[in-house]
């Protein structure tokens, strides 16, 4: 079995070392590659050996994380990819905005470490376990 593939696009240095803490607790198969802005994610995103789930910023300096979401979802070759959409903003209007630009989930950067690393288990599973996609398929 290959070794899954974890993106986590976030520009603040405390939040992407607890979640690739998190990610080594109760993953610990999984490779966790970063990227701090837009750019760096989109060059990550797009080449052959693409991710297997994107943990994507909603709010990130220069390139938004809505602006990486609508870059992915345009492209052939990474449509199919789970983006899971985390940010501390709780305005429905953000939530809408990140569902109608395809992303596949919503998670909540405001829990602290125990409940977070609960809830990115449940999501690791769903979308690296049970879910099977249309890139599976291929």
């Amino acid at each position: 079995m290959n070794r899954k593939v974890i993106l986590v696009v976030d520009d603040d240095p405390a939040f992407v070392f607890a979640t690739e803490k998190a990610i080594e607790k109760i993953w610990p198969h999984c490779m966790v590659e970063h990227a701090e802005e837009g750019r760096e994610a989109i060059e990550l995103i797009r080449r052959e050996n693409k991710p297997d789930l994107i943990l994507l910023d909603f709010y990130m300096p220069g390139i938004s994380g809505l602006d990486i979401l609508k870059e992915i979802r345009k492209n052939d070759k990474t449509r199919y990819v789970p983006v899971v959409v985390h940010t501390a903003s709780s305005r429905g209007s953000d939530l809408k905005a990140a569902y109608d630009a395809g992303a596949n989930s919503y998670l909540n950067k405001n829990l602290d470490f125990i409940s977070f690393t609960e809830e990115l288990n449940a999501v690791l599973h769903y979308w690296l376990d049970v879910n099977r996609s249309v890139a599976d398929a291929a």
